[in-house]
């Protein structure tokens, strides 16, 4: 394909070639009979489409430059996009595994879960030791995962608040457990003012072990009907893991919505820098030189 120059300088030899001939632009030769005027014309208008072309050049320069920027930039978007996605996906999933198991968990851990002994060394000082049952570390640890993923929920929103507004309502919902401080922390989850849970463990193991004593002298009096875990009360189905659940599910219906779109962040430029991509510019540029040429010259 022709260079730009190339179509220059071969137009402006038909030029020459044809106003010495006198058999094109007869418009030129009334300008003046003297041919040093004539050849001024000449020069002028080869100046003119110089400076024309160096302007055009610089111009798909830089358009080049921001159409270069601008697809960086959508690449950034894209990683960006893909990461937050992903660990979305991850948090969410996390959650409601931990929330799962923590609505079907049996929290009865026995009679025995926690066990205490004293020994006295030959100097008389005494040293107590509590033992776990493995009920009852099972039960500490599947509390405890359920808490450090709905914390990882609440930073993962919070962290991200300022991409989006819906992003930000869901750190605000998930973040709500303060409303209900009280009753968690009546069996050792400690509500901070971010709504994330902090675990109190020796509390966490006096209610679950005392719901278990609690139960078994339910049963001698053939009344087990009737008892109420409180651990199974305040985390389960009708309790914070209930509620985990509603927030995943309102989180998975606006996940698509969440990360906003390239050109809401990027802003109009993204529209305007596709025109100047691949060709089209330097198609446009070539046109419009044609076109400035035939114009000058009649």
């Amino acid at each position: 394909m022709p260079t730009i120059n190339n179509m220059l300088s071969g137009t402006y030899s038909l030029y020459k070639s044809s106003y010495a001939a006198g058999t094109l632009f007869k418009n030129f030769n009334s300008v003046s009979n003297s041919n040093s005027d004539n050849q001024s014309s000449i020069s002028k208008l080869w100046s003119s489409f110089n400076s024309f072309k160096s302007n055009a050049d610089s111009s798909l320069s830089g358009l080049s430059m921001i159409s270069s920027n601008v697809s960086s930039l959508v690449k950034s978007y894209d990683d960006t996009k893909n990461t937050f996605y992903s660990e979305f996906d991850d948090t969410m999933n996390n959650l409601q595994k931990s929330s799962d198991n923590i609505k079907n968990y049996n929290f009865n851990v026995g009679a025995n879960a926690l066990t205490t002994t004293e020994t006295v060394d030959e100097d008389g000082n005494k040293t107590t030791t509590k033992t776990r049952s493995e009920e009852l570390t099972a039960a500490l640890k599947a509390i405890e995962q359920f808490a450090s993923d709905y914390n990882d929920a609440i930073d993962f929103f919070n962290n991200n608040s300022d991409v989006s507004k819906r992003i930000g309502r869901m750190a605000t919902m998930f973040s709500d457990t303060t409303y209900r401080s009280g009753n968690y922390n009546s069996i050792g989850l400690q509500i901070q003012s971010n709504g994330k849970i902090k675990i109190d463990e020796d509390k966490l193991t006096k209610v679950l072990t005392e719901d278990a004593n609690n139960y078994a002298k339910a049963v001698e009096n053939g009344d087990s009907g009737n008892f109420t875990s409180r651990v199974a009360n305040i985390l389960g189905k009708e309790g914070l893991a209930g509620k985990a659940d509603n927030h995943i599910a309102v989180a998975n219906g606006q996940r698509n919505y969440l990360f906003p779109s390239a050109e809401t962040l990027i802003g109009k430029d993204l529209s305007s820098a596709a025109i100047y991509t691949g060709s089209s510019y330097r198609n446009m540029s070539n046109y419009q030189s044609v076109g400035n040429l035939i114009n000058m010259m009649f």
